[in-house]
Formats: C-alpha cells, structure tokens, sequence
C-alpha cells in the first residue's frame, strides 16, 4: 500500500480507461504515473481507494462518475473482489 497522506494509505485503485472501462485493483503503485505508464494511451483518470469500508468507497466514487445504472462494477461485484484474493477486475 502507499502512503498518501499522514496516515492514509491506498488500498486499492479505481482505473477508468479512454474507451468506458474501469479496472479496480490492488496492485501497489507508487503514484498515478505508474498507472499511466501501464496503460498507455488507454488510460483516462484513477481515484485512490483509502477508506477502511473499501466497497464504499467505491461506490460513492462510481455514483459521482456515472449516471444511474451506467457503473462499470455492482456493489456486489465489489463486495467480492475485496473478499477475494484476485489482484484486480476490469468491466
């Protein structure tokens, strides 16, 4: 996890790609421009994941970004990668 802030560290990354998709991962990157990097030209913006209800967070980020039913991942699609193991999910 990064550190980025006193005490708040990234849990996870919410990665929205040029073409509508999103990626949600856990893997550790230091900043953004490591996302960029792994993404190229493909990559659009990200939201760092640092609250403790992780799924939450996530949600409140997607409500923000999307209209109503448009979100790249279900609550319950969520629920289940931070209960899982897998590194990340793409939509």
């Amino acid at each position: 996890m990064a550190l980025i802030g006193k005490d708040e560290f990234i849990k996870a990354w919410l990665i929205y790609l040029k073409d509508g998709a999103a990626v949600l991962s856990r893997r550790h990157y230091e900043s953004w421009w490591e996302i960029q990097d792994e993404f190229g030209d493909r990559f659009k913006s990200n939201r760092a994941i640092t609250d403790e209800d992780v799924s939450a967070q996530v949600m409140r980020y997607m409500n923000a970004d999307f209209d109503e039913g448009q979100a790249p991942f279900s609550e319950d699609m969520i629920r289940a990668f931070f209960e899982g193991e897998d590194e990340s999910i793409s939509s």
